[in-house]
């Protein structure tokens, strides 16, 4: 394992990380790949996420249920604990520029829908491969798993 330690091949595989990690300006998005995230079932946040062990370096793929730190309140996408925002909020999908935001259309107190997009990047984190939110963790995997 002697060739692992030539700092050309040290530089090619932190050039790789990099190029697949896509930056921000905080939170999560300097740690997983959220440009290839996925959004299930409204709720159910999927994306790989660069884990804590330093012999591999590698990705687990992470699943989050964002009903546990996301609510609706008035129409409006807000951070809370076991929101549950998917019982009033429909059409969800996940949107990246510089940072992940979540759309969805929500009812509001007067019976309307309304759009509302928060950026996931002021509420997932990553923690050791695993998304997480609030007091909430996701699962982690090596692969994707079916919902």
């Amino acid at each position: 394992m002697e060739f692992l330690s030539h700092p050309v091949i040290i530089a090619a595989l932190g050039m790789f990380a990099l190029g697949w990690v896509a930056s921000g300006d905080g939170g999560f998005v300097h740690d997983c790949a959220y440009a290839g995230a996925s959004l299930t079932d409204n709720h159910w946040l999927g994306m790989y996420c660069l884990n804590d062990n330093v012999t591999t370096w590698g990705y687990n793929y992470t699943w989050l249920d964002l009903d546990g730190c996301i609510g609706n309140n008035a129409g409006q996408l807000f951070v809370i604990e076991n929101g549950s925002y998917s019982g009033t909020c429909t059409n969800c999908t996940i949107a990246h520029d510089t940072t992940l935001n979540l759309t969805c259309s929500c009812w509001d107190t007067t019976g309307h829908h309304i759009i509302s997009t928060l950026d996931l990047n002021t509420t997932v984190f990553d923690f050791n491969g695993s998304a997480g939110c609030l007091s909430h963790m996701g699962n982690k995997t090596w692969e994707p798993e079916s919902l």
